[in-house]
C-alpha cells in the first residue's frame, strides 16, 4: 500500500448520538476505497461500538485505533461563579494500558457527573493519561475556547499542563470546516491562530 493520504482520526458511528450515521459494517468499505490502513472510532462519550469495530477493521486488514470523545472540564470556577462548559477532547488508545484508562474516563463521564452534563474532569483526565493520545478538540476544544474568549494566557497554561500529562502524545488540532463559501467556521477563524501559535 502506498502512503496514505490520509487516517481518519475523529469517526463518529450511529452510536454517536445525533452526530453520526454510519453503520460499524459499512466502515471497512469505505476506508478500502480511500486506500486508508488504519481509522479511529471515537464516538462521544462511549466506547459502545469498540469490539465490533475492531472486529470489523482488523478482518478487513485495517488497523483499528479505539477512542472517544469526551467532554473535560477544564476550568474551575472561581467562587461564586458557575462552572465554564465542559469542551470536547479525543482521547486514542495508544496501547492496553491506554485501553484501560480509556475505559475508566468513559465510565467516569457518566457515573461521577452528578447532576451536571455528562464530562469528565481535568484531574481524572490527568489521573488516567497513560497509554493515551490526546487530540485537543479544535475550536470547540478547551484550548479553542479559551482562545476565543479572549484568555491566550489560560489556553497557553492549558497547554502546557496537558503537554506534561500527555508528554510526546498531545496534538493541537486545528480543524477547517468550510461554511457559507468561507474556508473556516467563525469559530475556526477566530481560534485558528492562537493554536497554531
Amino acid at each position: 500500500m502506498s502512503q496514505p493520504r490520509f487516517i481518519h482520526l475523529r469517526l463518529h458511528s450511529a452510536y454517536s448520538l445525533l452526530e453520526g450515521a454510519i453503520r460499524i459494517e459499512a466502515i471497512p468499505k469505505l476506508c478500502l476505497a480511500d486506500s486508508m490502513p488504519a481509522a479511529a472510532l471515537t464516538d462521544s462519550g462511549n466506547l459502545f461500538a469498540a469490539l465490533e469495530f475492531s472486529q470489523a477493521l482488523a478482518k478487513a486488514g485495517i488497523q483499528p485505533i479505539v477512542g472517544c470523545q469526551l467532554d473535560v472540564a477544564h476550568a474551575p470556577p472561581k467562587p461564586g461563579d458557575r462552572p465554564a462548559p465542559a469542551a470536547p477532547m479525543v482521547l486514542l488508545a495508544r496501547d492496553e494500558t491506554g485501553y484501560g484508562n480509556l475505559l475508566r474516563l468513559s465510565t467516569a463521564n457518566y457515573l461521577e457527573a452528578g447532576e451536571a452534563p455528562a464530562h469528565v474532569p481535568l484531574e481524572a483526565l490527568r489521573a488516567h493519561s497513560e497509554g493515551l493520545i490526546c487530540l485537543t478538540g479544535g475550536a470547540a476544544g478547551p484550548l479553542g475556547v479559551l482562545i476565543r474568549e479572549g484568555k491566550a494566557e489560560a489556553a497557553r497554561a492549558l497547554a502546557a499542563t496537558l503537554a506534561r500529562d500527555f508528554p510526546g502524545r498531545l496534538y493541537v488540532e486545528v480543524q477547517r470546516h468550510p461554511e457559507n463559501d468561507a474556508r473556516r467556521t467563525p469559530a475556526e477563524t477566530a481560534s485558528e491562530p492562537g493554536l497554531v501559535a
